[in-house]
C-alpha cells in the first residue's frame, strides 16, 4: 500500500486545511519540533484503524484546543494498483470509502461498512469503540519506526507473518488447508493451552483425569480406614492385657507397703534423735566460738587504738611545714595579680591609641583614593561627552550598506552600459550652417532649441526619432522602427527610476560620493569603538555608579574623622599633607603594635607564673587536706573502737569468766560428740535403707496408678475411633466399577489428544520451516546494506524473524545487539531491517515504510552511505522520513522534500 495524499482539516494544531502530496519513492517531511510531523503520521493510524464513531480518548483529543471545530481527514492511497480514498469526520460520525474509476471517484461504502471494507483493503483489525493498539495496525508496527524506540519488542504480528508466508508460497495457505488447520487448531485449543501447551482445566480429558484422581483418593481412603479398623481392634486387645497385668501388680505392692510402714516409722525416730543431738552440738560450738571471738576482738581493738594515736602524731608533724609554704605562695600570687592588672591597663591604653591611629591612617588612605576616584570620574565624564558627540555624528551620517552600495554600483554600471548601447544604436545628425540658421529639434519627442552662425556646426543623437524645425525653411522628420531600441529605452527608464529611489536617502547620485560616506561612517564607527574601549579600560562601572562611589567615600572619610576624639593628638592629621601623614601614622602604628606585642608577652609570662603558683597552692592544699582527712578518719576509727570496747565490757561476763566458760563448753562438746558418733554408725542400717525402700515402693505405686489411668483413657479413645470408622464404612464395589470405566475413557481421550498434539506440532514445524526459508533472504539483504553502511566488520543473525545477535567477523561466537553495539548502530540496524522487510514484502504489493528521524545518531560518514541505501530501497517501495534536521538529507537527488513550515 502507498499513500498519495493526506488532507486534514480542524485536526489538532491544523485549524486551517492542509494537504500533503506524497510520491511513490522517497519522501522527506521536515520541520521544527512541534511542527506537526508526528500529527501527520498519527492521522494515518487514526483514519485507518479507528471507527468513525469511536469514543476513544485519542479521538476526543483531535479537536483543536479551545474550539468546537469538527476534525476531518481524507487519505488517498493505492492498493493492488487501484486508487482509493477514505474520508472520516469523527465528531460528525461520517465515513466514506471511494475508488477511482475511469469516470471519476465512485462510492464503495459508507459508515460502518466503509470502515470494514477499508480494513479488508489495508489489513489489520478494527477496534469497536475503544483505543486501538499497534498489534491491530496490520504491517504498521513492523514497517514503521518511532523516534528513540527502534526495536520490535514483541513477535511479528499475524498480519506480517501471513504476508511473509504467502510470499514463500507456503502450502498451508490454500483455502481447503486453512479450513482444516482452523478446525485442527480449534480442536487442539479445546484440549491444550496455546502458549504453555498444557491441558486446559475445562477439557474433557482434564475433567476425566480429575475424577479418576478423586476416585483413586476415595478408594485409597477406604483402604486406609479398613487398615485403621483392624489396627485399632488389635491395639484394644493388647491394651486390655497390659491393664489387667498392672492392676494385679498394684495389689501385690500394696500388701508389701503395709509391712515396710512400721520399719520406716522406727527409722524416722532414729533420725529425729540423731538430728537433735547434732543441733545441740552445733549450738554449743557456736557459743564457744562467739565467746572466743569476743576475747580476740577486745585485745585487737586495744592494740589498734594505740597504733592510731602514734599515726596521728606523725601526720600533725608533716602538716606544719606545708602550711608555712602555702602562706608564702598566697602572698606571691597576690603580688602577681596586681602586676597583671597593671599590664592589662597598659595593653588596653596601647590598643585604644592604635585603633585611633588606624582610623586616621585608613582615612588618609581613603582621601588619597578619593583624589584618584575624582580624577577618574572627571576623565570618564569627558569620555562620555566625547562618546555622545561621536554617536550624534555617526547617526547624522546616512550612508548605504555594503549590499546597497553593491546594488547601486551594479545598477549605475547597467545604466551606463544601456546608455552607451542606445547611443551606438541611435540616430546621429551633424549640421553645418552656410548661413545663419535657427529653429527647434525634437529628439525622441524632447524639444531642444538651436541657433547656428555662418560656418557653425552642431551634432545631435536620438534613439528612435528626431524632427528638425528650421525657422523660415521648413521641417525634417526622421523615424527608426527598431523594437530593441524601444525595449532598451523602457528598461533604461526603469533602471534610472530604481536608481533614483535607491540613492534618494543619501543626498547624492555619485557612487564616489556614496563610497566616501561609507568610509566616513566606518571611521565614525571606529571612533565610537575606541571611546567605548577607553571607557571599559577606565572602569567597568557607569559614571552614575562612579559618582555614587565618590559620594560614599566622601561620607566615609567625614564619618571617620568625626570618630577621632577632639583631644587626641591624631585629630591634627586632618588637612595635612597626606603622603607625609600616612608615613608617620604607619610608623606610629608599627611602634604601638610592637609595644602591644611586648606588653602582651609580659602579661603572658605573668599569667604562666601565676598559673604555676596557683597549681602549687592546689597541690599543697590537696596534700594538707589528705593528711587532715587521714587523721580525722583515724580519730573516727578510734571513737568507734572505744564504743565497741565499752559495749563489750558492759556485758555480763568479764574476760576471766569468759575463759572459764570456754573450758566448760569444750567438755560438753566432747561428751555429746561421742554420743553422736554412736548414732552415726547405725545411720545406714537403721535410717537410710528402710526409708529408701518405703519411698521406692511409694514411687512404684504412683507410677503404676498413672499407667493404669493412661491405659484406661487410651482404651476409651480407641473404642471411640473404632465406632467412628465403623459408622463411616463405604462399599467400594461401585467406586471400583466407575474407576475402571473412567480409565478406559481416559485412555481413549489421551489417544485423541496425543494425535491432535502431534498434528499441531507437525503443522508448527512446517510453519517454522516456512519462516526460516524467508529469514535467509531478509538476513542476506540486511547484511548487504550493513556492509555498505559499516563495512565488512559485522554480520547480523535473525531470531524469530527479528534482529537478534551480531557476529564480529574473525571472532568466534556472537553477542546480543544491546550488549555489543552503541544505541546509534542498533538504530541503524533496525532501520535496515525494516527496509529489507518492506523491500521483500513489496514484491507482491508496494509497501510503505515510515522512519521517524531514524538517523539522528549517525555520523557524517555513515550518513552518506545511509542516504544511498534509502535511495536504492525507494525504487521498490514508498519511504517516508520525518526529520527536524533536513540539512542531513540535502544530498538526496530524487527525494520529495515536504516542509511543514510551508504547510502550516
Amino acid at each position: 500500500m502507498n499513500i498519495q495524499s493526506i488532507r486534514l482539516e480542524n485536526w489538532k494544531k491544523f485549524t486551517d486545511p492542509i494537504e500533503i502530496e506524497l510520491k511513490e519513492g522517497l519522501n522527506v517531511i521536515y520541520g521544527p519540533n512541534e511542527g506537526g510531523k508526528s500529527t501527520l503520521i498519527d492521522s494515518i493510524i487514526t483514519t485507518f484503524y479507528f471507527k468513525h464513531n469511536s469514543r476513544a480518548d485519542d479521538i476526543k483529543s483531535l479537536r483543536p484546543w479551545g474550539t468546537s471545530l469538527q476534525p476531518q481527514a481524507s487519505i488517498t492511497f493505492q492498493k493492488n494498483r487501484q486508487k482509493y480514498r477514505i474520508t472520516k469526520a469523527f465528531q460528525e460520525k461520517k465515513s466514506l470509502l471511494e475508488k477511482m474509476e475511469p469516470n471519476g471517484w465512485q462510492k464503495i461504502a459508507k459508515s460502518d461498512l466503509a470502515d470494514q471494507e477499508l480494513i479488508k483493503l489495508i489489513g489489520g483489525q478494527l477496534k469497536s469503540r475503544n483505543d486501538s493498539n499497534p498489534e491491530s495496525w496490520g504491517l504498521g508496527p513492523t514497517l514503521w519506526m518511532a523516534q528513540g524506540d527502534p526495536t520490535i519488542d514483541k513477535n511479528l504480528n499475524d498480519e506480517t507473518l501471513s504476508s511473509l508466508q504467502t510470499l514463500v508460497g507456503a502450502t498451508i495457505e490454500s483455502k481447503k488447508e486453512r479450513k482444516i488447520l482452523s478446525n485442527l487448531k480449534s480442536h487442539y485449543l479445546n484440549i491444550y493451552t496455546n502458549k504453555t501447551k498444557k491441558l486446559k482445566e475445562k477439557s474433557v480429558l482434564f475433567q476425566v483425569r480429575k475424577e479418576i484422581n478423586s476416585l483413586n483418593k476415595e478408594l485409597s481412603l477406604i483402604e486406609q480406614n479398613e487398615n485403621k479398623k483392624e489396627e485399632l481392634i488389635q491395639n484394644i486387645k493388647d491394651n486390655k492385657f497390659i491393664l489387667n497385668k498392672n492392676q494385679s501388680l498394684l495389689k501385690e505392692i500394696s500388701e508389701e507397703k503395709d509391712k515396710l510402714a512400721q520399719e520406716a516409722e522406727e527409722a524416722k525416730k532414729h533420725q529425729k534423735n540423731r538430728e537433735k543431738l547434732e543441733h545441740e552440738i552445733q549450738g554449743i560450738k557456736t557459743e564457744y566460738k562467739s565467746i572466743n571471738e569476743k576475747i580476740d576482738e577486745l585485745r585487737e581493738n586495744e592494740a589498734e587504738i594505740v597504733k592510731i594515736k602514734l599515726d596521728n602524731d606523725k601526720i600533725n608533724l608533716q602538716i606544719v611545714p606545708l602550711q608555712d609554704e602555702l602562706t608564702k605562695l598566697n602572698q606571691e600570687i597576690a603580688e602577681k595579680v596586681t602586676e597583671l592588672r597593671e599590664a592589662n591597663n597598659k595593653i588596653d591604653e596601647a590598643i585604644a591609641e592604635k585603633d585611633i591611629a588606624g582610623i586616621a591612617h585608613t582615612t588618609v588612605m581613603d582621601e588619597q583614593t578619593l583624589e584618584t576616584m575624582q580624577n577618574n570620574l572627571k576623565e570618564v565624564n569627558q569620555l562620555y561627552d566625547e562618546l555622545q558627540l561621536s554617536q550624534d555624528e555617526y547617526n547624522a551620517i546616512i550612508a548605504p550598506s555594503s549590499s546597497q552600495m553593491e546594488k547601486i554600483e551594479r545598477l549605475n554600471h547597467d545604466i551606463h552600459d544601456t546608455q552607451t548601447r542606445l547611443h551606438a544604436m541611435g540616430l546621429i545628425v551633424n549640421a553645418t550652417a552656410q548661413h545663419q540658421m535657427s529653429g527647434d529639434i525634437y529628439l525622441d519627442d524632447e524639444m531642444v532649441p538651436f541657433s547656428l552662425e555662418e560656418d557653425g556646426n552642431i551634432s545631435w543623437t536620438a534613439n528612435q526619432s528626431l524632427k528638425i524645425k528650421i525657422d523660415e525653411v521648413g521641417e525634417i522628420e526622421v523615424k527608426s522602427g527598431s523594437q530593441d531600441v524601444k525595449g532598451m529605452k523602457k528598461k533604461l527608464e526603469e533602471m534610472q527610476s530604481d536608481y533614483q529611489n535607491l540613492v534618494a536617502p543619501f543626498g547624492t547620485q555619485d557612487p564616489a560620493d556614496m563610497n566616501r560616506l561609507i568610509i566616513k561612517k566606518e571611521s565614525s564607527e571606529k571612533e565610537l569603538k575606541r571611546i567605548k574601549t577607553e571607557l571599559e579600560k577606565k572602569s567597568d562601572k557607569s559614571k552614575d555608579e562612579l559618582q555614587s562611589d565618590v559620594l560614599a567615600l566622601e561620607n566615609k572619610i567625614k564619618s571617620n574623622w568625626s570618630r577621632i576624639p577632639s583631644e587626641s593628638q591624631y585629630k591634627g592629621c586632618e588637612g595635612k599633607e597626606k603622603s607625609l601623614v600616612r608615613s608617620e601614622l604607619s610608623d606610629k602604628i608599627i611602634q604601638l603594635q610592637d609595644r602591644i606585642g611586648s606588653l602582651t608577652q609580659d602579661r603572658k609570662d605573668l599569667e604562666e607564673e601565676l598559673k604555676a603558683n596557683r597549681k602549687k597552692v592546689q597541690e599543697f592544699e590537696a596534700a594538707i587536706n589528705d593528711f587532715k582527712k587521714n587523721a580525722y578518719g583515724k580519730l573516727q576509727r578510734t571513737e568507734e573502737i572505744k564504743k565497741r570496747l565499752n559495749r563489750l565490757k558492759n556485758e555480763d561476763f568479764t574476760t576471766e569468766e569468759m575463759e572459764r566458760k570456754i573450758k566448760q563448753l569444750s567438755f560438753e562438746i566432747d561428751q555429746k560428740t561421742r554420743a553422736w558418733e554412736v548414732y552415726q554408725e547405725g545411720i545406714e542400717e537403721k535410717e537410710k535403707q528402710p526409708l529408701d525402700d518405703f519411698k521406692g515402693l511409694n514411687n512404684k505405686m504412683e507410677r503404676i496408678n498413672q499407667d493404669i489411668k493412661s491405659q484406661e483413657l487410651k482404651n476409651a479413645g480407641m473404642e471411640s475411633r473404632l465406632q467412628m470408622i465403623i459408622s463411616q464404612y463405604t462399599d467400594s464395589n461401585a467406586i471400583e466399577e466407575r474407576y475402571a470405566q473412567l480409565q478406559i475413557k481416559e485412555k481413549q481421550l489421551k489417544t485423541e489428544a496425543d494425535a491432535l498434539k502431534l498434528l499441531s506440532d507437525l503443522t508448527s514445524f512446517y510453519q517454522e520451516n516456512t519462516i526460516r526459508e524467508l529469514s535467509e533472504p531478509i538476513r542476506k539483504r540486511v547484511n548487504e546494506d550493513l556492509e555498505k553502511l559499516l563495512g565488512p566488520k559485522y554480520s547480523l543473525n535473525l531470531k524469530e524473524m527479528k534482529p537478534g545477535s551480531i557476529h564480529v567477523n574473525g571472532v568466534n561466537g556472537e553477542e546480543p545487539l544491546i550488549k555489543l553495539l552503541s544505541f546509534g548502530t542498533q538504530e541503524q540496524i533496525w532501520c535496515l531491517f525494516r527496509l529489507a522487510l518492506g523491500n521483500i514484502l513489496s514484491s507482491q504489493d508496494k509497501q510503505m515504510v515510515v522512519l521517524d528521524d531514524p538517523l539522528v545518531n549517525t555520523d557524517p560518514a555513515r550518513m552518506h552511505h545511509a542516504l544511498r541505501i534509502l535511495e536504492e530501497n525507494a525504487k521498490e517501495m514508498q519511504i517516508i522520513v520525518l526529520t527536524c534536521d533536513v540539512d542531513k538529507y540535502n544530498s538526496l537527488t530524487d527525494a520529495n522534500f515536504i516542509s511543514m513550515d510551508k504547510s502550516l
